[in-house]
This record gives C-alpha cells, structure tokens and sequence, in this order.
C-alpha cells in the first residue's frame, strides 16, 4: 500500500499535475477579424472590476483564447494584436467552474484606437456538458432563508428533491436527495476544499450566507476533475476583498409574538398557546485593501442566539388503560400469550401487569394522567400538558486573503472557524430524556495559481479540517438518577443517569432513551494540483488528489448505553398489551469504550480534453481513477467475521490490517459535447453526456469493525415469536467478562446468543453510477433562457446493511419450528452471535426524469430561477439513514434472501417537484422609472421597495404497509403485510385521521384487514401467514404532497451614495400552510392506519432584518 501511495505521489511530481475540483472559473472564445477568419497571436486580457488585477493569455493558430483560473467577480475583457483596433467587452459576471464564451471580431486599425464590443453577458451554458445550478450572492442574501443555512437553498436546482425540507435549516441537518441519489453521497466543498463529515456525511461547515460569493450545485456528469461524490458536488466560494473598503452589520431577530401555532398543537388546549422562542443572528463582514492592486482581505462573523421555552404535550396512558382495558382498541382480539387465548373483553388482569407498568402507574409524579382531552383516532395523542425548553448557540468566522505579487502568480489563503453548541434543557414528562450536541469546527486552504507559459497555468491547493461532533443523552429533570433503571425494576446496572428506552405501544410516549453517547473527530488533509494546457483547438487538464482521512470516533451502538426495550405486538396482537403482559421481543444495550481511529488515502488521477472542433462544437472527453485505501484502525483494534464460513479475520492476515480487499479498479470514463447551431443565432445550445461516477459513500459508524468484541460489546437479544422474553431480567443477564465474537454462549443465556456483531463484507467496492444527459437550452434574451431535456442515472454497488446471520426457514407446521436462534447459520461456529449487520455493495439505482429550469438574470428589477422535474427513483436498499417525515421501506431487507423483493419506489421518490424562486425590486423613487424626480421625503417613503419569495411544491412520498412479525425469521423487523388488490379509497371519510379513508367504527375496521395467511376476496392487505413473509412491494401507496411558500419585503434607506440600510420582513411558510406528514400504516395496529400525526413544514415563522451597508 506504502509503495502505491510513493508511486503515485512521485508521478504526480514528475507531471506537474495534481487533479483540482477548481475554484474558478475561465474566458474562452474565438477572436476573428470582420470576414471571419481568425485572428492568432492576440492578446487577451480580464481586469477585475473589483481590483484592478489584469490576467493575460494568448490567441493561438485556432484564434482560440482562454483565460483561466481567474476568481469569481466581474471582469472587463480586451483584445489586441497589431493591425487591429483594441476591442473591449463587458462587464461580465463569471462564476465558479464556469467557462464563459465570449467571441470578438476585430476591426481593422490601430491598436492606439478602441472599438467596445456590445456582447451579452453569457447566458447559455455552451463549453460543458454537466448539470447543475449556480446561486449567486444576491439570491442567497436577498431570497428568505430560514436559518440563514445555504444548505436548503439547493432545493431550488432541478433533480434536487427532500422528504424533509424543514430538516435543511439546522445545523448537521437533512441535505437533498439528488437525481435519485442519497442525500449522504452528496459532496460538499468550499474554496475547492472537501467540509464533509466523512463518517456520517453531514456538512461540517455551512458558511455565513453573507460571505459566500455563490454556490454552485453540479448534479450530474462534471468533468474528470471532479469526483468522490455520488450525487451533487456542491461547491462553495467566500468573497474576495477590492479595493475599496466594503462590508456590512446585519441582526435577524425572530420570536413567537408573529409566529403561527402548528395544527397539531392547536390540537390540545395546553399546546395551542405558542412555544416561547427567541432567535437572534446577528453578524457582519469587511473586505479591502492590504495593498491596492495586489493584496486583498476579507474577514466575517456570524453568530445565533436561540432559546426555546413553553408549553409541550406527551401521550400518556388513560385511567382505563392503566386497570388492563383495551377495549376501545379496534383489533379484532387481543391474544393471552400463556394460552393463545383472547382476553375477554380484552381486559388485562392488572396483576399480569409487568413491574416497569407497575411503577410507572403508580407514580404521578413521574407519569401522570392526562391533563386534557387527546387527538387521534383513540383519543390519546397529546393528551398531557407539559413543557420543553432547548437552547442553541453558534458562533463562526472566516477569514481570506488574496495577494498577486507577480503577473504569473496568485496566491489566496482562507482560514474557518466554528463553535456550534445546542441542548435539550426540559422535556414534557421527566421519564423522557433529552440530548445535546457540540461542533466545534475549523478549517484552512492555501491555493497558488501559476502561469508556466502563455499556454501552461498550473493550480496547487493545501488545507486541512477538523470537524468535531459531540452528542450527549440528558437526564434533564433528574429524577430518574444513576439508579432509574433499578427504581423501574430494571436490573443490570447503568453507565450513565436515565433510564432505559422502553416502547409502551399504543400511540403513547415511549420513557426512557437509549442513550446515544458519541464523539467524532474527522480530520482531513489535502493536496490538489491541477495543470491546464492550451493546445491548437485543446485544453488539456490532467492531474491527481490526494486526501488523507483520520477519523477518531466513540459511538455508543444503535442500543445506546442505557438500552432499550423492544415490545411488538408479536405476542398479544397489540403492542401495548405486549408491554402490559411483559412479552418482550428483544433487548440490547451498547457501551461506553475508548474511540477508535481509522485511517485511510483516497487518491485520484485524471485527465480531460475539451476540443474546440469547430467555433460552434465543443467536445469534451475525460477519464478519471480512483483507489481509496482499505480503511484501518491505527491501532488493529477491530475484528471482521466471514460471514459465509463464520471464521473470524484478524489484523495482518490475508486480508490486511483493513481485514478486507481493496478496489483499484474506478476507472471513471466520460464523453459529452455542446454545440450551439448557427442557424439559431447562437440563442440555441444542444448538449449531451454520459459519466461513468464511483464513490464509496460514509457508512457511520454503528457498523464499523471496532465495534466488535473484545474492543466493544453490544448485546442483543431476539426472543423467538413464541417464547417472548422479560424486563424482569433487565441486562443482568448480559455477558460482561471475556466477551469475544467466538465465545461459547452462557449456561444461563439458554438458546439466546447475545452479541450483536458487525461484518464488512470481504469484497467490498465503491459504487459506480452512469450518468446521462441530453438537454436543449434557448436563450429568449441577454438575461432569461429556458432549459428541458432528460436526465438519467443508474447505480450498482451501492453500500447497504444487511443481516447476516438471519434465522432460516423453519421445517413443516410453524408451531413445530425449532427457536429461531436455534436455526441461525452461525449458530454452531458463533453460538454467542445473534445479528451479524453485514456492510456490502449489492444495492442498486435507476433514476430516470424529464427536468426543465427557467432562468433570469436580474435585469429590469427583477430575477427569478423556476424548476421543475419528473421523475422516478427505484431502489432495492435505502442505506444507512432513511429520512425523517416518510414511511418507505426499512434499513434492512424484510428477508436478507430475498433482496429482489424490497425494489421499488425509494422512499425520497417523489415523481413532480416544481419550485420557483426570484427578487422583484419596484421601479420607484429617486433615479427610477417612476417618480425619478421626486423628494427626498416621498423617496424616504415610496422608494427603494423590495420583494422576494420562494414556493415549492411537490407530490407526496411513497408509503410501505407493514404487518406483524409472525415470520420467525425477520429479526431485523420491516415485515410488510399481503397486498390481494388495490386500497379502494373512499375520499368522502378520508381526513386527518383517516387518510386512507377506511371505515372507523371499532368492528368494521377490525375486520377491514385480512386474517392471517387469508384473503377473503375483498381485503386489500391483510396478515402474513405465519412463518411467512409479506407479499407487498415497498411503497405501494402515497402520502400527501407538500406546498410552501416563503416571502420577504424589503426597504432600502440610501444614507450616502455607497451606504445604505436594508430593512426587511420574512415570512415563511407565509399562508400558513399545513403539508400532512406520512400516515400510519401498520396494519397490526389498526386504530392508527391512515392517522397522521405531524405536519411537514413548520407553522408561519416571521422574522425581521436590519443590515448596514457600507
């Protein structure tokens, strides 16, 4: 691996090019003189508008010019050669990886005379063939941004989808889903330098909005220099200083005197009154002169103020459910588990109650009664009157410099800092714990840009990062202590204060939490090299990347360090009479330990050709290859199983200190081509192309090899669907001394392995993913052009979780199936080892869309980028995360040997996005279309009058019907239920509770589903059979779609010719609209199939601006 590496390195010494994802962008066109033949040998020049500073090319034989590596700004661009007049163009606004065309025709003259070319700004897209969007400084200060995070504006571009948008305005928050992709192989960069959590893939670090020059979202088949992303490459710029001195003040101030109440919480008296919130984001940045015409400074601040304080509701148990009654449930019985027998009149003797019901029943203090009337289908959600209170803080900086000591050199350095805090400080019931989270961040990149000839440049870069991600579990109220567990009759002892997480069932609030301790710290270090050649009709980039990752982390385990409790309904038919009786169906608990460091390079090489065939046709044609190292833990604490002989792999073996093989063979191809025909004016460009993407995306970290014994220990236990096990041994049971994956299982542990274990598989690849497209843009006029065509991915290899050691199918009648554990396939080599989460590359992507942007420039006082898609996503695994506000398929098969069986609909697939969004400035006041002439009280007034919005709509997501887990195999839960024909939907009952629209009275909805195993003819889901898995597909029905609108109103106050005050008005979500989330649809619990319980988007929040301008 050592020599790999060497070698590598070496060659990209002796070719002077190391690969760059670029930070600027290019000129290119074609000087010709009035009879079209070309001009060659004259040179071409772009001054900054902003600081004077000139770069310089040459024409060559093809009269072709580029000029390169230039930052993103305004320039004015001139054309000179003897015998012809010196022509000049622009302004002209150039953005990150742009390559804009601008063509000249010389006159004939004297260079000392000037002639000024009337060129549009570029408007078309005519040197690449990539998709994609830019958002430019104004859209992203001026467009109302909740939260002030760049991250949700990305919605905007075509492709771009999320079942969660509300989730993009936090911090670590939801990223989108992009042209079927998830949202955690997106790549995020800025100043060209990745800013990604490479464990978790959450963004690191989201910049001060009003520091960011543009960013610019490629969606699709980007040149070779770009990779390690499966989805979007986002690329984000900080400003650049001038030679003036510019900079603003902004405070945005929010509270919940405006705010609108949602409609859930208007649902309960105590919750209609709102929240408490306060929000202060408060900020400035300052740019200049260090040295006029060579070097340059900009600095910025940002800081958030947020506190949230009032009323909150909790589902608790009602006085009749608490003495064993259930009858107002509509399940058609509810099952003894002692004899398989109804309870009559399903009542539960109170003593069967299990002593977690017991305590908490009988300790007001801790879990009351309901204090108001409940929602919902059973009258229960919400039905406590509580309070919450959080708090969050963040503060963060920047700051860039720019100097040119030479006309073949430019060198710029920026440096980030972040320190993000939040924490849940009260809760609505003390049983309910809440967390906090810590980030601090920083960050620093060096580039140097050199010009070697007239047709050589050459562009280096270093940074390094370091991202911190602290999360903590709270028990805020301390009632619960160091011994909570003990008190609710939980033996086993506990690490931290809390409680246990347990499931009550029912629609109530669960108690407790698992306890997710973590502690990430994701180090990177980074060298770029990018050289360019211009040659005849070539531009020539080639190069490598290397990027070294250190990832330090602790993570608790998917259990948590508390644990939790898992009760079903497997046993009884009701998953509150499961908890009431003690029929527990699994259990299991992480650990606290030392964090582990894995270590790894990706390195990459490319190569890409852009010929300009003729002055209208360009082609483009790259290669690029990947290696990423097998990933090691710095120390060898970390252990593989095989898990098809169940040998166990060990450091230094056949497979390496990574106990796995690497795949050097990401040879990524791509070829497109844009041509703009003649006979259009230039007003027309055609493009197509396809890629060939790989990318090994972040798998987090509950399924890394170190979390395997003896370096870790998290126990698991599965309870066979006809021995269900109990809270009364809490972890006591648990194995705690000379925990190895091969050990035997204890006497005392009987037929239960008790370990949860983790495999990578021995195979494991990046994914690859093909790219195509094939667009029409036109342009109407110098600002507005309007883009259509198809855009089509298809992906393999992508990573997925899968259980490895899933029970078998039993033999003959299921009441005669050996335990479960007992028909395990490691059984007999790893008796201890329950679940096995396998990591593997098997899952796949077809994503195929109809995509159509409208864009305007801003001109004539207003602007505005309008998309829409659709488009369908199928899947057969939706990875390691899923999505808040769905109901799709889970994280694992529902049967790990039946993978053909969960393709279908991803549960992002949302088939018609449309979202549209722009600035509209009034013609009015001083210097304007209307009332030019009018005083400086009227101006004061009427004049300088904004507004700015931002409406999305889509249709709803897919929904996965599931059932009870009467398998005896699936142990990783997803069961779905039998589909026999389509839900006929009766849109008169349907409503908030009953989307579905299915009858409600308590008998007839018991018997609206099928029994199990039986298809009575008219059912249109019903219950597996025993021992049998669902016959459904995923996502076989829809939820309801979205709509949100977001405004702002602005006024600004001119205070001199170059200071100003910008006052404005956000509203979002300013109709106050309600988008429903999922509805329920387990059909073992029928009360809640088709109820909904939550609302997409947050209720109507205004906040106010203030910014100076100077």
């Amino acid at each position: 691996m050592r020599k790999t590496i060497v070698l590598t390195i070496f060659s990209a010494l002796l070719t002077m090019s190391v690969a760059a994802q670029t930070i600027t962008g290019a000129f290119t066109g074609t000087l010709a003189d009035q009879s079209g033949a070309v001009v060659p040998n004259a040179k071409g020049t772009a001054t900054n508008v902003g600081t004077n500073v000139t770069y310089a090319a040459q024409s060559n034989d093809s009269g072709v010019y580029n000029l390169l590596f230039l930052p993103v700004g305004s320039y004015t661009l001139a054309a000179e050669v003897k015998g012809f007049k010196r022509a000049t163009a622009g302004p002209f606004g150039l953005q990150v990886n742009q390559t804009a065309r601008i063509d000249f025709k010389l006159e004939v003259g004297e260079t000392t005379q000037s002639v000024e070319i009337t060129a549009a700004a570029p408007v078309l897209q005519t040197e690449s063939t990539q998709t994609g969007e830019s958002l430019g400084s104004k859209q992203l200060t001026e467009l109302p941004l909740k939260g002030r995070n760049f991250v949700a504006l990305t919605l905007l571009v075509p492709g771009a989808v999320s079942p969660n948008p509300e989730g993009m305005n936090s911090r670590f928050g939801a990223r989108p889903y992009v042209n079927g992709n998830r949202e955690q192989t997106n790549n995020f960069m800025l100043d060209g330098v990745d800013v990604n959590d490479s464990i978790d893939n959450r963004v690191g670090y989201s910049p001060n909005v009003d520091a960011l020059e543009e960013v610019k979202v490629l969606t699709g088949n980007a040149a070779a220099d770009y990779g390690n992303s499966g989805g979007a490459t986002v690329m984000m710029s900080i400003k650049s200083g001038t030679n003036k001195f510019h900079g603003n003040v902004f405070e945005f101030l929010q509270n919940d005197k405006l705010n609108a109440n949602g409609y859930f919480r208007n649902r309960n008296v105590n919750t209609a009154t709102r929240t408490g919130f306060k929000r202060n984001i408060f900020g400035g940045t300052l740019g200049g002169p260090i040295k006029r015409n060579k070097a340059f400074f900009f600095i910025d601040y940002e800081g958030t103020m947020q506190r949230t304080d009032g009323p909150a509701s909790a589902s608790v148990a009602p006085q009749d459910w608490r003495n064993g009654d259930l009858s107002r449930f509509p399940n058609a019985q509810i099952t003894d588990p002692t004899n398989g027998q109804p309870f009559p009149n399903k009542q539960i003797p109170v003593a069967r109650f299990n002593p977690v019901a017991r305590f908490l029943f009988a300790n007001p203090t801790l879990y009351p009664l309901p204090t108001q009337a409940g929602a919902g289908p059973l009258g229960v959600a919400g039905n406590y009157a509580g309070g919450s209170a959080s708090k969050l803080n963040n503060h963060q900086a920047d700051a860039k410099v720019d100097y040119r000591p030479s006309d073949k050199d430019a060198l710029m350095a920026r440096w980030s800092i972040g320190r993000y805090e939040s924490i849940g400080s009260r809760a609505a019931l003390p049983t309910s714990m809440t967390s906090g989270q810590e980030g601090p961040t920083s960050s620093w990149v060096a580039n140097w840009n050199r010009t070697i000839s007239p047709t050589i440049v050459n562009e280096a870069r270093f940074s390094f990062s370091r991202i911190q991600i602290d999360d903590v579990t709270i028990d805020w109220s301390g009632q619960l202590g160091k011994d909570g567990n003990q008190k609710f009759g939980i033996p086993g002892g506990q690490p931290i204060a809390g409680l246990s997480a347990v499931g009550l069932g029912g629609g109530l609030s669960g108690i407790g939490a698992g306890g997710t301790l973590s502690n990430t710290v994701d180090k990177k270090y980074i060298i770029y090299d990018n050289l360019t050649w211009q040659k005849g009709k070539h531009l020539i980039k080639m190069g490598t990347q290397l990027m070294k990752y250190n990832q330090d982390r602790y993570y608790s385990g998917n259990n948590g360090v508390l644990g939790l409790f898992r009760y079903t309904g497997t046993y009884t038919g009701l998953d509150l009479a499961d908890f009431l009786t003690d029929s527990l169906n699994g259990k299991g608990r992480g650990a606290q330990a030392d964090p582990w460091g894995h270590r790894f390079w990706r390195t990459a090489l490319f190569f890409q050709d852009d010929i300009k065939v003729f002055r209208t046709f360009t082609l483009n044609i790259g290669m690029r290859w990947e290696y990423m190292q097998p990933i090691y833990e710095k120390d060898n604490r970390q252990i593989n199983v095989n898990t098809f002989s169940g040998d166990l792999v060990r450091p230094g073996g056949e497979f390496g200190n990574a106990l796995y093989k690497g795949y050097n063979k990401q040879y990524m191809p791509r070829i497109g081509f844009a041509w703009t025909p003649h006979q259009f004016n230039n007003k027309l460009v055609v493009r197509g192309g396809y890629a060939y993407q790989s990318f090994m995306e972040g798998t987090g970290a509950n399924l890394r090899l170190p979390l395997n014994p003896p370096f870790f220990v998290e126990t698991d236990f599965s309870y066979d669907p006809r021995t269900p096990g109990t809270i009364r041994t809490g972890f006591a049971d648990a194995v705690t001394g000379n925990v190895t994956l091969d050990m035997p299982r204890p006497a005392a542990a009987g037929v239960v392995p008790q370990l949860q274990g983790r495999a990578w598989d021995l195979n494991l690849r990046p994914q690859t993913t093909s790219q195509i497209n094939f667009t029409l843009e036109y342009q109407f006029d110098n600002s507005t052009s309007l883009q259509a065509g198809y855009v089509g991915q298809q992906g393999t290899h992508l990573v997925a979780p899968v259980e490895a050691n899933q029970p078998l199918a039993g033999v003959g009648p299921f009441v005669t199936w050996t335990n479960l554990n007992l028909r395990r396939p490691l059984i007999n080599k790893l008796p201890n080892l329950g679940n096995i989460a396998r990591t593997e590359s098997s899952a796949t992507m077809d994503y195929h869309s109809l995509q159509m942007v409208g864009r305007r420039k801003f001109a004539a006082g207003f602007d505005f980028l309008a998309s829409y898609t659709y488009g369908k996503t199928l899947t057969d695994n939706l990875g390691y995360y899923g999505s808040g506000l769905t109901a799709g398929e889970g994280a694992y098969w529902q049967n790990a040997y039946d993978r053909k069986s969960n393709r279908g609909p991803a549960f992002f697939d949302i088939r018609n996005n449309f979202t549209i969004a722009g600035s509209c400035f009034l013609p009015a006041g001083k210097g304007k279309k209307f009332g030019g002439g009018m005083s400086k009280t009227a101006d004061l007034i009427l004049g300088g009058w904004n507004a700015n919005y931002s409406v999305a709509t889509r249709t709803g997501v897919p929904i996965t019907v599931r059932a009870l887990d009467l398998t005896g195999q699936a142990v990783r839960g997803n069961v779905r239920a039998n589909r026999y024909r389509t839900l006929a939907i009766d849109e008169s009952a349907r409503n908030i509770d009953n989307w579905f629209g299915i009858p409600t009275d308590t008998a007839t909805r018991a018997a609206f589903f099928c029994a199990a195993g039986v298809d009575n003819g008219t059912c249109a889901y019903g219950q597996p059979g025993n021992g049998t898995f669902g016959n459904s597909s995923i996502g076989t029905e829809r939820g309801p779609g979205y709509f949100s609108s977001d405004l702002s109103i602005g006024k600004r106050f001119n205070v001199s010719e170059s200071n100003y005050i910008d006052f404005r008005m956000e509203l979002f979500n300013a109709f106050n609209n309600v988008s429903w989330a999922p509805p329920g649809a387990n059909i073992s619990a029928p009360a809640g199939f088709g109820a909904i319980g939550g609302q997409v988007q947050a209720p109507r929040n205004i906040q106010f601006g203030l910014k100076y301008f100077f």
